[in-house]
């Protein structure tokens, strides 16, 4: 008997037990829907009610934890931090070489051979292209053979003249034959070595125009040379910042086709004269580009560095929410988002120079931030943790002037 009533007590026991898991099943359903009825965007609009809903869950013996991970919106944080960051005017134009010549023959004639090609690279003084020069050898030869023979001449003359053994007439004409002679040898000697094209300085060969037995004039374009390691950019600045524009001042080159590179550079010259017609005045940039990676007539960005703030607490973008024409960043206050309005100072590409509110060390929300409200419950889920810096690794170079 006793042994029956233990066993439908136990029974009973398991039953009520069910009951009761069942009962924390269902109540935890109907709770999971009233919070999803009462948030927008994944958060409560009254905080209160928020802590009463997590109270009331606990006294269920709901895991509080579990609670916190249905009510909390996670979020993604990056680490505000402290550094340089500068103000520019900013322009788009095109690359180019300040040493670009095209080279033409100083006499004419047939080809004889050409040593170069597109995209060679030369020396000063190497040989980019012979012209036939047999004609010209002669007559070198034989200028040089008349000069001999005018020099011995009016040497054996000179001293029958100061000897007074010939008349001053005579002396005279030896003088002007010798004379003639040597002109016509120099003559003869510069053809003959103008017949061999030279390197007029170190660069890369951009055009070929001329083809081995094409017969060439003076007015034949042979060659197009170019000198890579003075390359420059000229940008065209309205003339409200003649002031802020300096020589020597750094600048910031960029562009599409070489993507996460960046170039200094540094403002070369600067026109005195701004242009009527337009309102601008010239700007010379030059390119500091130790690999020679840029080439005439790549389009890029150029950045000339106006004011730098060394010292400044800076944000990424991706951080900043607009709300009308304000800015605001949610910044991460234990559990919760707190949303500040932003002061914003200088901006770059990438991140925000903030002027008030916001201290180093600070958790700034970069993924999940539309959409929050000011005290918001938040849980990070950070990748890498909550210690990511605003800036990457590229960013303090770039930042910093010299």
């Amino acid at each position: 008997m006793y042994s029956r009533f233990k066993k439908l007590y136990s029974m009973n026991m398991i039953e009520n037990r069910n009951n009761v898991s069942k009962y924390k099943l269902v109540l935890l359903i109907v709770y999971s829907i009233v919070i999803s009825s009462c948030e927008y965007g994944g958060k409560y609009e009254d905080r209160q009610e928020q802590e009463k809903g997590i109270a009331v869950a606990g006294s269920l013996g709901i895991d509080s934890t579990e609670t916190e991970s249905i009510v909390s919106v996670p979020v993604e944080t990056l680490t505000a931090i402290r550094g340089s960051i500068s103000d520019y005017l900013v322009y788009n134009s095109t690359v180019e070489t300040e040493d670009a010549v095209q080279i033409f023959p100083e006499i004419g004639g047939m080809v004889k051979y050409v040593s170069v090609e597109e995209g060679d690279r030369v020396e000063s003084g190497d040989t980019l292209l012979v012209i036939e020069d047999e004609q010209l050898r002669i007559a070198f030869e034989e200028a040089e053979t008349n000069l001999k023979f005018q020099e011995s001449n009016f040497s054996r003359n000179e001293e029958m003249f100061k000897r007074r053994l010939i008349s001053d007439q005579d002396y005279e004409r030896i003088e002007f034959e010798f004379s003639q002679a040597s002109l016509r040898y120099e003559r003869a000697k510069i053809e003959l070595e103008n017949s061999t094209i030279l390197a007029p300085f170190s660069g890369v060969i951009t055009e070929r125009n001329i083809q081995i037995g094409a017969r060439v004039t003076s007015g034949s374009q042979l060659f197009e040379l170019i000198k890579l390691e003075d390359m420059i950019v000229r940008v065209y600045v309205p003339s409200q910042y003649l002031l802020q524009v300096e020589k020597s001042q750094k600048a910031l080159i960029t562009t599409d086709f070489l993507s996460g590179q960046e170039f200094t550079g540094w403002v070369k010259r600067i026109s005195p004269v701004v242009d009527p017609g337009s309102g601008t005045f010239k700007v010379t940039v030059g390119i500091r580009d130790q690999f020679e990676s840029l080439r005439p007539g790549i389009f890029v960005n150029v950045r000339i560095v106006t004011d730098t703030h060394h010292d400044a607490i800076l944000l990424p973008k991706q951080a900043v929410v607009y709300d009308g024409g304000d800015q605001y960043v949610f910044v991460l206050h234990d559990t919760v988002a707190k949303k500040i309005l932003l002061k914003p100072g200088y901006d770059e590409t990438d991140f925000v120079e903030s002027l008030n509110g916001i201290q180093e060390g600070d958790q700034v929300v970069v993924v999940g931030q539309n959409g929050l409200k000011d005290g918001t419950r938040v849980r990070s889920v950070n990748i890498f943790g909550t210690n990511n810096s605003a800036m990457d690794s590229t960013y303090v170079e770039v930042g910093k002037s010299e």
